[in-house]
């Protein structure tokens, strides 16, 4: 009886050991939606485009004309303030220059990797005239930020992009509106 039980324990750690191997070969275990993703990549896609674009973000960070670099000012729904420097590609840039929208382009949706989304008017994207309440001269755009105080985000976080805004009037709670790791633009009729 004894070696009966001894048998069937030394099976089971074999075949543990074995779907273990197929597991860490080349995504044995991975979902097929995790083979088609690629890290660091936006997807830009919708009705309001014309086919699908993918950016990495070396595209974003070489896109020199489109570049921002600013500080924001921002309010949390706790009502927290502060600043902080963004540095990232004008949201509306990306979007006239570097896609092709059509024509009825009416919505523009922000998705993160965890499936948080935010959605915006294409007016409110195009918009180039966010405020600071602090400083009423200054005059901000819509940008998808990859560094934060002088620091790159961290890709092994999460994809390393976060939508950043400026506030609409004084006292605009804009923070939560900040969409951290960002992987899918979509622009809809």
């Amino acid at each position: 009886m004894r070696e009966t039980d001894l048998y069937k324990s030394l099976t089971i750690v074999i075949t543990i050991i074995i779907l273990l191997l197929v597991c860490l070969s080349e995504g044995g275990c991975a979902s097929p939606a995790a083979e088609d993703a690629t890290a660091e990549e936006l997807l830009i896609e919708g009705n309001g485009v014309q086919g699908r674009a993918v950016f990495t973000l070396n595209d974003l960070q070489f896109m020199e004309e489109g570049l921002v670099e600013a500080d924001y000012f921002g309010i949390n729904s706790y009502g927290t303030r502060g600043y902080t420097h963004f540095k990232g590609i004008g949201v509306w840039y990306l979007l006239s220059k570097q896609v092709e929208l059509k024509d009825d382009a009416a919505r523009v949706t922000f998705i993160a990797e965890d499936g948080y989304e935010v959605e915006y008017s294409i007016a409110e994207v195009k918009k180039e005239d966010y405020i600071d309440e602090q400083n009423p001269e200054t005059r901000l755009k819509m940008i998808l930020a990859w560094e934060e105080n002088g620091y790159e985000y961290d890709p092994r976080a999460g994809m390393p992009l976060q939508l950043t805004v400026g506030q609409q009037e004084p006292g605009d709670i804009n923070k939560p509106y900040w969409v951290k790791n960002v992987v899918t633009i979509r622009v809809e009729r």
